[in-house]
């Protein structure tokens, strides 16, 4: 899919890209929230959903992040054309210089899933409906086939437009993509009971390892 826009008055980092570190966070930070809507614990504006039967853990991979990576380091405003993969973009701005692009990695994914507590999330089946809702970029993050992210990340410097501010863009690229219409988020059942061939259920995080 693709991703909204965020506002964050913190600082950033002076580095071109994520750190190894700053990559593993991000990787858990997905697999926080999938984790938490596999085992049937996730709650959505006051409405607890459901387990997942088929939830992959997601792990990195190097060549969506290169491709990320490229996409980030033109600081973009909008979306790539590429639809091959899916893609959530976040922009944070500070009142000072970046220094550290790894302190955005939670941000950025708290502020995809927030769409979940802003405008609720009343059905599993990708509907056109709920694409209108506004909850495109979290619905990315908790679509339970696409078991790969590549993340890039870019400081910006000094921002043209919001004058007196420090821009740094985040990127981060999925595959397979979600949001395809009339097909499910994931599918409603005893946690990890159906795994993908491939896969196997690892019962502390209730995901298709």
């Amino acid at each position: 899919m693709q991703t909204a826009l965020v506002l964050a008055l913190v600082c950033v980092g002076a580095h071109a890209q994520f750190s190894e570190g700053g990559k593993q966070s991000m990787v858990n930070a997905h697999n926080a929230v999938r984790s938490s809507i596999a085992k049937g614990e996730y709650v959505a504006k006051g409405t607890k959903k459901d387990s997942a039967t088929n939830m992959l853990k997601m792990k990195w991979d190097n060549s969506l992040a290169q491709s990320a990576q490229n996409y980030a380091n033109g600081c973009p405003m909008q979306h790539s054309p590429d639809k091959s993969y899916g893609e959530n973009l976040f922009w944070a701005y500070s009142s000072s210089p970046i220094t550290d692009l790894d302190k955005y990695v939670q941000s950025a994914v708290d502020t995809w899933v927030s769409e979940f507590q802003m405008f609720g999330w009343n059905s599993n089946k990708f509907t056109t409906a709920l694409w209108n809702t506004g909850i495109g970029h979290a619905t990315q993050v908790a679509w339970s086939a696409t078991g790969q992210v590549g993340c890039g990340a870019k400081n910006c410097g000094a921002d043209s437009v919001r004058v007196g501010s420090y821009k740094a863009t985040i990127v981060c690229q999925y595959k397979v993509p979600g949001n395809y219409l009339f097909k499910n988020i994931y599918n409603s059942g005893a946690k990890c009971s159906a795994c993908p061939a491939g896969t196997s259920c690892e019962q502390s995080s209730g995901l298709c390892a």
